[in-house]
């Protein structure tokens, strides 16, 4: 940049200052300022090299000792110094300490020289100092400051202990001669109304008021100074600064009286806190109003060592200011939450946003605020885990009393509002808060151990609920001890693992015999009309079931459990018959409805196969039976002597007798697959989430995780066995239905047989008659024996009707157990594409013989 181009500049700058020159006095002035800022552009002010900090101390001692002024000014020199140190060791005080230096070796034949001793550096020294020690003494001591400036200017010892402080000191040197510092420093900033009085109309600002200068502007929400004054730049951006201060305490004012108006706890404490803030800051503005009283009214700024500068009021300010502007930015975050307005944990969880800043002072001011914000919540918190309670007038608690009467499951009697949970709270510490309290709450609700929560359950220590590590340790200790309580009374007073166990032998028919009874009486039972079947029926029909197995063992709470039902309103059978468990409270409400009808689910299931199975065992039996007595009565006719005897043997159609075969293969097939399935299910499904479950539930050390792990039971159970519409039973529907059609038609065919044999035997007896009745034709006849042969059928036609219905029976047979291979084919062929592994297995112990894939290809 050339000479022109910096002197074009140089002269834009002062005007910024000074404005434009209108007469000759303003050109003087310009003129005198840029030459002054031309001096500043030209002179060197820091050093050549860089020095320590004890080297520039060093060397002022020395400067001090050859002045003549003695070792005293020396010795105070270093004492300042070491009190710096102590202040703040780690800041550079090297550049501080050499300006100083510096400057106290200006003189006013320096002023003229572009040299380090120029008088920027004199005219510097002085602002410096002061904000040097304005870090050492707060506002309401700064005459402490001044006094402390003076005595290093002039070289004078501070006071301290052990030495004297009336010892005579050499007379100050000579001030120095006027030159252009004093007229800079007395230049005319063109403001239209005294600092000091621009000064006592932003007192007023400070505390929300409008002042005569400075007033509110609805429009922007700002403080504006008046268009009609004029003020510098640098003056305007002052005023705004510290109007600024009462932007931030208007704000502030408002929140804290919409906050007395609604009455909410956290929001409350929040406002008392930044009530006290208010305090301190309202505290601030009478200070600088009283300094204000001391600075005589046209005096320049800084003139007197106690006075108000603007420069002065921002210092003293900047940490109100600070505070303020957390203050009012955690104010408009609260204000962007659903409804205007933060409550409860959302509350804190915005203040606990600013604890998390880098900002040391910002952390310090937010801690103190959500300490305070924190209060009512710790209490709700204190008074939840401690007795399980909820004293929360406002909803502002993240835990929510649910709906209901006294019988609520234990999963629904509270819930979590997610919004509400502070964000310092862990996912594990929340859960445990809000496992405790409903630990509790049962144990005084449902379990009737209220004297147990009022004399057991700790109470936290003060110190506790003020420090949140402390007060975490006391929630874990807590929760440990109400958790072993309530299990120890849910299990031993209550039974509910016996309980649990109970459901599994009789409801889920592990105990094998009590199926086996049941169904036995319920086919017994089964062609009664369901008109016909009463209440007290079906109570007789369990405890038939119960008294022939070895379920009468079972304690007596278990079998009052027990229910044998109709599934449905509408149900018209005995077919259609659930046995149910039923419990009590507090069972009732650990176990969920839910959970025992699925139960109900799977054993009506299971009780269906268990019906199926004995159903077709016994056709085996009666058809095994059936062909030794029919074997057993051929051998006797052959070896009957009698030509007689041998005409009266039954020859039995071929067709027929290939459908019972066919049907005793098609038995011993179902029976083989119904076998497998059952103990599928047994073993594979149930045994194994037994198993499971049974190593969780010992592990689990609160009723959540015990209802977990039993939920988890109950599912891998239903998923496996399932219900009607989905699951493993939906696939073996069709096969159960096969299977009960084929032992009605097979019970048809053996009656059948049994009436061919009767009508044969009728024929063979028919004829004989006939013969007799031949040789005494003559006879005279009786009218009631005419009447009586007029009323028998002809046995020839009973043969004849018996024979089609064989032939039309042998028919179904052989299509019913050809649809129910490949029913089963299409089962194998299902379970072959199945990830699990348990199907997979199934699949080969039904088709062990690779009797259905054979047959398939």
């Amino acid at each position: 940049m050339n000479a022109t181009e910096l002197d074009n500049a140089l002269y834009r700058y002062a005007e910024t200052f000074l404005g434009r020159a209108g007469d000759a006095a303003g050109h003087q002035r310009r003129e005198q300022l840029v030459r002054y800022l031309r001096s500043i552009v030209g002179s060197s002010i820091a050093p050549t090299h860089q020095r320590s900090a004890e080297m520039i101390v060093e060397d002022m001692q020395k400067r001090l000792a050859q002045s003549g002024r003695g070792t005293q000014a020396a010795i105070a020199v270093s004492r300042l110094f070491g009190r710096l140190r102590q202040r703040d060791a780690s800041y550079d005080w090297a550049a501080v300490l050499q300006l100083l230096a510096d400057t106290s070796h200006a003189t006013a034949a320096h002023a003229g020289n572009h040299s380090s001793l120029s008088y920027l550096a004199a005219s510097a020294a002085a602002p410096m100092a002061q904000q040097m020690h304005m870090q050492a003494y707060p506002p309401e001591h700064a005459h402490m400051m001044e006094i402390e400036g003076e005595r290093m200017r002039r070289g004078m010892q501070t006071p301290d202990q052990g030495m004297a402080v009336d010892e005579p000191q050499p007379p100050p040197p000579a001030a120095p001669a006027a030159g252009p510092q004093l007229q800079f420093r007395e230049l005319d900033t063109h403001d239209g109304v005294a600092e000091t009085e621009l000064l006592r109309d932003l007192v007023y600002v400070m505390q929300g008021v409008d002042g005569a200068y400075v007033r509110w502007n609805k429009a922007t929400q700002r403080y504006a100074v008046d268009a009609g004054l004029k003020l510098s730049r640098p003056t305007r951006e002052m005023v705004a600064s510290v109007a600024e201060l009462g932007v931030l305490a208007r704000r502030v004012q408002e929140y804290v009286a919409w906050v007395d108006a609604r009455g909410r706890l956290l929001e409350q404490s929040f406002g008392a806190e930044l009530r006290s803030e208010l305090e301190a800051y309202f505290k601030l503005v009478a200070e600088i109003e009283a300094r204000l009283h001391e600075t005589p009214p046209g005096s320049l700024a800084g003139e007197t060592p106690r006075g108000a500068t603007f420069r002065r009021v921002l210092g003293w300010a900047a940490e109100a200011r600070a505070r303020l502007r957390l203050a009012v930015r955690a104010i408009d975050d609260m204000a962007q939450a659903p409804g205007g307005s933060a409550a409860g944990g959302a509350l804190l969880s915005t203040i606990s946003g600013f604890v998390d800043n880098g900002d040391p002072f910002v952390q310090a001011a937010a801690r103190r605020l959500l300490h305070t914000a924190a209060q009512p919540f710790t209490h709700i918190l204190v008074q939840w885990v401690t007795t399980g309670s909820l004293n929360d007038p406002y909803g502002e608690f993240f835990v929510r009393e649910a709906s209901g009467g006294p019988d609520r499951l234990w999963s629904r009697q509270f819930r979590v509002v997610q919004d509400m949970i502070p964000v310092h709270y862990s996912r594990d510490q929340t859960r445990r808060i809000y496992q405790v309290g409903r630990s509790l709450a049962f144990l005084r609700g449902a379990c009737a151990d209220a004297e147990w929560v009022a004399t057991q359950v700790a109470q936290p220590q003060p110190g506790e609920t003020r420090d949140a590590r402390r007060l975490e340790l006391f929630i874990r200790r807590t929760a440990a001890t109400a958790n072993a309580r309530l299990m120890h009374v849910l299990r031993d007073a209550f039974g509910l693992t016996r309980h649990v166990a109970a459901i599994r032998r009789l409801l889920l028919f592990q105990q094998g015999d009590f199926a086996l009874a049941l169904a036995a009486v319920l086919e017994a039972h089964g062609a009664r009309d369901r008109r016909q079947i009463m209440a007290h029926d079906l109570s007789a029909a369990l405890d038939s079931a119960v008294r022939s197995s070895n379920a009468q063992h079972e304690a007596a709470e278990h079998l009052a459990a027990l229910v044998l039902a109709f599934d449905r309103p509408e149900a018209e059978s005995w077919e259609q018959v659930t046995l149910r468990y039923s419990l009590g409270r507090p069972l009732s409400q650990v176990i969920e409805p839910g959970h025992l009808q699925r139960y109900a689910a799977v054993g009506s299931f299971l009780l269906r196969l268990k019906r199926i199975d004995g159903q077709l065992t016994a056709l085996w039996t009666q058809h095994m039976t059936s062909e030794r007595a029919r074997r057993r009565s051929a051998e006797l006719a052959r070896r009957s002597s009698s030509p007689a005897a041998s005409q009266r043997a039954y020859e039995e159609p071929a067709k027929a007798q290939q459908a019972v075969r066919m049907a005793a293969i098609a038995v011993s097939e179902m029976v083989q697959f119904f076998h497998q399935v059952q103990r599928f299910i047994s073993l594979n499904v149930v045994e194994g989430a037994w198993a499971v479950f049974a190593a969780r539930e010992q592990e689990a050390g609160d009723l959540d995780k015990w209802s977990e792990a039993h939920d988890d039971f109950v599912a891998a159970v239903y998923r496996l066995v399932g219900g009607s519409a989905a699951g493993f039973q939906r696939s073996l529907a069709p096969l159960v239905d096969t299977a009960f059609q084929f032992v009605g038609v097979v019970r048809e065919l053996h009656s059948l047989r049994a009436l061919a044999e009767r009508s044969a035997s009728s024929s063979s007896s028919s004829a004989a008659v006939s013969a007799a009745a031949s040789a005494s034709a003559s006879a005279p006849m009786p009218v009631a024996e005419r009447l009586a042969r007029l009323r028998v059928p002809d046995a020839g036609d009973r043969a004849g009707q018996a024979a089609a219905a064989l032939a039309e029976h042998a028919e179904r047979v052989h299509s019913i157990a050809a649809r129910f291979r490949e029913q089963v084919q299409a089962l194998m062929r299902a379970l072959a594409h199945n990830a699990g592994n348990d199907y997979q297995m199934l699949a080969v112990s039904i088709d062990f013989n690779s009797a259905y894939t054979a047959a398939r290809t």
